[in-house]
C-alpha cells in the first residue's frame, strides 16, 4: 500500500494497526442547505419577536385611543353638544377632557410620552363617527401614516378618519295612508321593527303606498278589545231530595237518572287503543304520528316514541311517515234519584225565585265571544261573566313624495347654507325639504 494514495471518492489512510479508513470530502450543498435553514429560523424568530412587540405597542395605543373616544363622546353627550344633522361635526380636545376630569394624564401617556389629542365627532346617518388624532405620543402618533385617497366606503374599524359631506335637496310632500283594521296581539310580531313599532306578522295587510313614495315610518296604534264567556248552571226547586253524584251508570241505591241533569265528562287522552263501547260513550278518532328532532344525527323522539296527533312543541320538528289511528272519548253523566224530583231548569246564568238553588257541579261555560271594543262586564253580571282583554293594533304608513333633485351639484355646508339663505339646522327641520347628503372618507 502506498501512503498518500489518492482514491476516487476520498483519501486512503491506515490506523496504527494498519486498518484502512477513508476520509470523505465535505458536502458543500448540504452545508449550504443547513445554513439556509438556520438563517430562516433566525429570521422567523425575529419576525415573531417583532410582531409580539408591535402587537403589545398597538394594544397600548388602542387603549389610549378608545379611552379618548369614549370620554369625548360621553362629554359631548352630557353637554348636549352632539350634532343633529348628517355631516355636521364637533371637536373635543384632550385639554378639555383633562380640565373637566373626563380623563387624567395617565390616559394620554405612552412610554413616558404625554401626548395631546383632538377628537372629532361627526353625525353619519343615524350614528356618529368618532375620530382621534394624537400628537407627541411616540409610537401612538407615528403608527398612523399619511392620509389615504378619498372613498365613499365607511370603515368603522378605523380610528383616524376624515369625513366630508356635501348637500343637495328635494321638495318633499308628506302623506298618510288610512288605518288598517285592528288585529289581535297574536298576529303581531314580538320583535321591534326599525320604525320603533311592532309590525304585523303578515305585513301584506299594511296599506299600499305609491311607487314613488318613500316610507318615513309605520305607525302602530293600540286599543283594548274585550271577549267574554258566561258561566251557566242548572237551578232547582226542591232542596230536600236526595240525589247521587254524577255517574254514567246507575249507582247502587238509586232508581233512575234525572235526564235534565245530563253533562259530559272531560275528554280522555288520545290513545291507539280503541275504547270499550258504551251506550253513553261518544268516541272520536284521528291520525297520530311519532314526533322527533335530530341531535348529532340521532333521532330524539317525543315521550320515547309515543304517538300523538299534534306537534308536541316547536322542538319536535319532524314526524315519521307511518301513522296510526288514535281514539278519545267522553261520557254522558247524570245525577240519579229515587222518587223525589228536584225539578231542574235548563242551563242558565241567573237564578229565579221559583228555582232558588244552584247545582254547582252542573257548571258549564259558553264559548268566548268575538272581540269587541267595549267591555261587557258590569256589577250585575260580574258573578257569572268572565272577560279577557287583548291589546289590538292597527297601522298606517307615513310616507314622502319627493320632487326632482334641485341643485345641479351637491355643495359643502357653507356653500349650501349660502345658496339656501339659512342654516343647515333650519333646512333639516323644514318638513317641506328632504336633504340628500353624500359622504366621502379618508383614513390614516
Amino acid at each position: 500500500m502506498i501512503w498518500g494514495e489518492i482514491m476516487v471518492h476520498g483519501e486512503k489512510y491506515v490506523n496504527e494497526d494498519g486498518t484502512p479508513y477513508v476520509k470523505k470530502e465535505i458536502d458543500k450543498k448540504k452545508l449550504m442547505k443547513i445554513g439556509a435553514i438556520i438563517l430562516i429560523a433566525i429570521f422567523l424568530i425575529l419576525i415573531i419577536v417583532n410582531l409580539v412587540i408591535k402587537t403589545k405597542k398597538n394594544n397600548a395605543c388602542d387603549k389610549i385611543e378608545n379611552t379618548l373616544l369614549d370620554a369625548a363622546y360621553k362629554y359631548a353627550s352630557e353637554k348636549k353638544m352632539l350634532p343633529n344633522v348628517g355631516g355636521e361635526q364637533i371637536k373635543v380636545t384632550s385639554k378639555t377632557l383633562l380640565d373637566e376630569d373626563y380623563i387624567d394624564t395617565g390616559d394620554l401617556t405612552y412610554e413616558e410620552n404625554i401626548g395631546s389629542a383632538t377628537i372629532t365627532i361627526t353625525r353619519y346617518k343615524e350614528e356618529y363617527i368618532k375620530s382621534v388624532e394624537i400628537k407627541n405620543c411616540g409610537y401612538c402618533t407615528s403608527r398612523h401614516k399619511s392620509w389615504g385617497k378619498e372613498t365613499d366606503k365607511y370603515n368603522e374599524k378605523k380610528r383616524v378618519v376624515d369625513v366630508k359631506a356635501t348637500y343637495n335637496y328635494y321638495d318633499r310632500a308628506t302623506y298618510y295612508t288610512k288605518y288598517t283594521d285592528y288585529i289581535e296581539s297574536s298576529k303581531v310580531s314580538t320583535k321591534k321593527s326599525k320604525y320603533g313599532t311592532y309590525l304585523p306578522k303578515d305585513e301584506s295587510i299594511l296599506p299600499d303606498i305609491p311607487s314613488t313614495g318613500v316610507v318615513v315610518t309605520i305607525e302602530q296604534e293600540q286599543k283594548p278589545y274585550y271577549s267574554y264567556r258566561d258561566k251557566k248552571w242548572r237551578y232547582y226547586q226542591n232542596n230536600n231530595c236526595a240525589y247521587s253524584a254524577f255517574s254514567s251508570e246507575q249507582p247502587a241505591g238509586y232508581k233512575e237518572k234525572d235526564t235534565r241533569t245530563m253533562k259530559y265528562s272531560e275528554w280522555s287522552k288520545w290513545s291507539i287503543n280503541y275504547p270499550d263501547e258504551k251506550d253513553y260513550r261518544h268516541i272520536e278518532r284521528t291520525v297520530g304520528y311519532r314526533w322527533y328532532y335530530k341531535e348529532g344525527g340521532k333521532k330524539i323522539y317525543y315521550n320515547s316514541g309515543e304517538y300523538t296527533p299534534e306537534q308536541p312543541s316547536k322542538k319536535y320538528t319532524k314526524r315519521e311517515k307511518k301513522s296510526l289511528t288514535m281514539y278519545r272519548y267522553r261520557d254522558e253523566m247524570w245525577r240519579w234519584r229515587n222518587d223525589c224530583n228536584r225539578k231542574y231548569t235548563g242551563l242558565t246564568s241567573k237564578l229565579t225565585e221559583r228555582y232558588p238553588y244552584r247545582d254547582e257541579e252542573t257548571l258549564e261555560y259558553t264559548n268566548w265571544t268575538s272581540w269587541k271594543d267595549e267591555s261587557a262586564v258590569n256589577s250585575e253580571n260580574s258573578y257569572y261573566r268572565e272577560e279577557k282583554v287583548d291589546q289590538h293594533s292597527r297601522y298606517r304608513i307615513k310616507y314622502d313624495i319627493y320632487s326632482l333633485i334641485k341643485l345641479e351639484e351637491a355643495l359643502p355646508k357653507e356653500e349650501f347654507e349660502k345658496k339656501m339663505g339659512r342654516s343647515l339646522d333650519e333646512i333639516a327641520n323644514d318638513p317641506t325639504i328632504a336633504l340628500e347628503i353624500t359622504y366621502t372618507f379618508r383614513y390614516k
